[in-house]
């Protein structure tokens, strides 16, 4: 198990979905709280909150599994599709006894979830210059998958207590090998970046330089094939 596991379940650790954190709601700090409401008013209806993500490669490596198993998963959304299948059947496992009724997957969704504030809480996410969040074991290489509310009796999670990767890097390896210089003076300049990518002979299409010069947690990072996908799909979002 690594530092961010807080659920024992072989369904989701087997699916690489390896990062967990369990909120109560209530308890919640009030600002977060507040917007959860606002932006998911169901949420007053449950008494906890999961938080659910993936670090490092088996993710990719259990989905890539799957497309060639029975599980059906859409081509235009097989990270979700594949996320959602695992946590229903971990869910619908954990809560035999009550149904589907008792949780709702709201992300991935139409909720707008503040994920970053939720892995800031779990002790998951540093700011980093080139906008990923890292953290000192898989530093940029891990992502935020689902948000369940569910009326559960998990163990609450403790937060994960580390530095910022960042406040120690002497090298700045993001910021020298940004090619469109997008993170000079450690200030993310969004339109650079997205001019850059869209240059025909851009470097950044279906990868991020900045994020692949970062040293920290270098052996858990993406394969090439996986980097690919997710800027491909960032890619046709910004056209």
């Amino acid at each position: 198990m690594n530092s961010y596991q807080s659920l024992t379940s072989a369904i989701l650790n087997e699916a690489g979905l390896n990062c967990h954190a369990v909120f109560d709601i209530a308890l919640l700090p009030l600002a977060v709280r507040e917007v959860l409401f606002e932006r998911c008013p169901q949420a007053q209806e449950y008494r906890q909150l999961l938080l659910i993500g993936h670090a490092g490669t088996q993710f990719w490596t259990a989905l890539q599994a799957a497309k060639q198993s029975e599980l059906s998963l859409s081509d235009a959304h097989p990270v979700d599709d594949f996320t959602v299948a695992k946590v229903r059947e971990f869910m619908r496992a954990e809560l035999a006894d009550v149904g589907d009724g008792a949780y709702q997957i709201v992300y991935p969704g139409a909720y707008t979830i503040s994920l970053q504030e939720l892995g800031k809480l779990a002790g998951w996410h540093h700011a980093s210059p080139f906008m990923v969040g890292v953290n000192s074991e898989y530093g940029p290489w891990f992502a935020y998958r689902a948000v369940v509310l569910a009326n559960s009796d998990f163990p609450v999670s403790a937060a994960v207590i580390s530095d910022t990767p960042c406040a120690t890097c002497s090298e700045h390896a993001c910021i020298s090998n940004c090619p469109p210089k997008a993170l000079e003076g450690g200030e993310f300049r969004l339109l650079k970046c997205l001019q850059y990518r869209q240059q025909e002979n851009s470097l950044c299409k279906d990868t991020c330089l900045a994020r692949l010069s970062c040293p920290v947690g270098s052996a858990h990072r993406y394969t090439e094939q996986q980097m690919n996908y997710h800027y491909g799909q960032s890619m046709r979002l910004i056209k």
